[in-house]
């Protein structure tokens, strides 16, 4: 049967028909799929996915329909959380198990909402990371405790490379070998053939610093399969993070919580300030940026410069968005989760930058991997490399994809060349004094601000674009079009998102926030929730950080 094009939208196709479309389409050759358009590839995605759930069991078909998207924004997630909270409460502190109980099964079905059977594989490997944690801690032999140990930290590794990598390097692998002539016996990865699961790389990094954490004996072995069930499922920070550690996770979880309105009130305020963060910034910088990234050679240079500042807020705005939420949500369960942003763009180097930008991944990439590479206990060639070597796996942890290796690498270049220049100006007072100065600090804000702006061009998965775009933003060019909507709405959120960070920054908000009355509060909660929805464009997008 020919695959007919365009491609027919999965809705109301019966399950047969769908099981026919998904046999045809894994026929296509990796050049066919190459052809397709962006839109018809999303269908194919879409046709891919439906026909995978029709032959799920009916349990967990009925658990997809109840909650067909893990996104936060949405309101099936709002009846989800508001049900799984109040049953939470209701069950009384003292049979604090119970309560453990029915958010492992919470975050079970909110996981297999999106894949039943990844859902069972996500458990199954937590659950053999508990039991080589329990073996490590029943043995003092350290050479033993070792092997356990990498035994563990392989087998989440292999899961990963397995899901996420082996894709991109077997395509490369194949490429090689036809270009020395060899040839490969195998076709090529194409897009369709990849699923890579919600948050495997956060889910993995966790279960991977409690493996090292136990052998090191910094915390005891769970004795509890049900709470570190709850440490590596807990759904709020399942599929995007913040990375959380297990002795700090671990303790709250077998603490008894109380209902604490104080907490409510703050859980409630991330989720709003998250909320608007990812409604009304992120997804209207996706309208100015999307189109421009997708076919930058059909733009103007001005267009490419002002969609790459657009995507520089919507990554911000969505990533930090989310994590406000995850924190939120965790609040209202009487859960506190680490801060993962620090209001990034104010930083006056690229090292302050990652002290401040997704904190508790530059912090694990600190202690799992630049300190045991030797950190900067070493001499200089030696501590930029560990730096480079850091950076190059933190890219290539967000995606396999060349173009997010090059982001990383380029971070790491940055970080060398301020740690080079922080030393030689120590020995120039008059030029770090003028540095200094608030003049000074206000040009190295920019300045990082600059550079990390132009390495977001890299953070997208067609790294051919990327070329184009710098290309053009740098050959300054009037051909081509300009952005698909007005400019003054991109400046006037610029404008605002500055506005609101020199608020913080300077301790106005706090100042403001102390002593503003309980009503005037709850009017500024409903405002900032009505101008969310109102702002918010009409076609939503997922989180950024869910494919990672």
């Amino acid at each position: 049967m020919a695959l007919p094009i365009p491609l027919p939208a999965p809705t109301g196709l019966p399950p047969e028909r769908l099981a026919e479309l998904a046999a045809e389409l894994r026929t296509l050759t990796p050049e066919q799929v190459a052809a397709m358009a962006p839109d018809q590839i999303g269908v194919a995605h879409a046709i891919q996915e439906a026909a995978r759930w029709a032959s799920q069991p009916a349990y967990f078909q009925w658990v997809h329909n109840l909650l067909p998207e893990p996104f936060f924004q949405t309101q099936g997630f709002l009846v989800f959380f508001l049900s799984v909270a109040a049953l939470y409460w209701m069950i009384p502190r003292r049979l604090n198990t119970a309560r453990v109980l029915v958010l492992v099964i919470a975050s079970f079905h909110f996981y297999a909402a999106w894949n039943a059977t990844l859902a069972f594989l996500v458990t199954g490997t937590a659950a053999l990371d508990y039991l080589f944690a329990r073996m490590m801690d029943g043995t003092e032999r350290r050479p033993l405790r070792r092997l356990i140990m990498w035994m563990s930290i392989l087998m989440n590794l292999g899961v990963l490379c397995y899901f996420k990598y082996r894709g991109f390097f077997l395509n490369e692998l194949h490429d090689l070998l036809a270009g020395t002539g060899l040839g490969g016996n195998y076709g090529k990865f194409t897009p369709l053939d990849i699923l890579i699961p919600f948050g495997i790389s956060f889910y993995t990094f966790e279960a991977i610093s409690y493996a090292v954490d136990v052998f090191q004996r910094k915390v005891k072995a769970e004795r509890s399969l049900l709470h570190f069930l709850l440490f590596i499922l807990f759904f709020p920070h399942l599929v995007a993070g913040p990375i959380v550690r297990a002795g700090d996770f671990l303790r709250q979880a077998h603490r008894p919580k109380r209902w604490n309105w104080i907490r409510v009130q703050i859980g409630l305020q991330f989720v709003l300030l998250g909320l608007f963060k990812k409604l009304a910034i992120a997804d209207r910088m996706a309208v100015f940026a999307d189109p421009v990234f997708a076919n930058p050679e059909n733009y103007n240079s001005a267009a490419l410069w002002l969609s790459t500042l657009a995507y520089a807020l919507r990554i911000y705005a969505d990533f930090s968005g989310y994590s406000d939420m995850a924190v939120g949500t965790a609040h209202l369960l009487g859960f506190k989760l680490t801060q993962n942003f620090n209001m990034p763009y104010l930083s006056a180097n690229v090292q302050e930058f990652w002290h401040r930008w997704h904190i508790s991944l530059s912090t694990w990439l600190r202690d799992y991997l630049y300190i045991p590479l030797g950190g900067s206990r070493c001499g200089p060639l030696r501590r930029n490399t560990n730096l480079m070597i850091t950076m190059l796996l933190g890219g290539l942890w967000h995606g396999a994809n060349w173009s997010y290796l090059i982001w990383g690498g380029l971070h790491g270049a940055m970080l060398v060349i301020h740690r080079q220049f922080a030393f030689w100006t120590k020995s120039r007072p008059r030029l770090d004094g003028t540095l200094q100065s608030p003049a000074g600090t206000v040009l190295r804000v920019l300045m990082t601000f600059f550079c990390v702006m132009l390495c977001w061009v890299f953070f997208r998965p067609e790294l051919d674009k990327s070329w184009v775009m710098l290309e053009r933003m740098f050959w300054i060019t009037t051909d081509g079009a300009t952005l698909p909507l007005h400019n003054r709405s991109l400046w006037y959120t610029v404008a605002f998102v500055l506005v609101c960070h020199l608020i913080v920054a300077k301790g106005v908000w706090q100042w403001l926030w102390e002593r503003t009355p309980p009503a005037m509060a709850g009017f500024g909660y409903a405002t900032c929730l009505t101008a969310a929805m109102l702002l918010a464009p009409e076609q939503g997008q997922s989180f950024i950080y869910f494919t990672f």
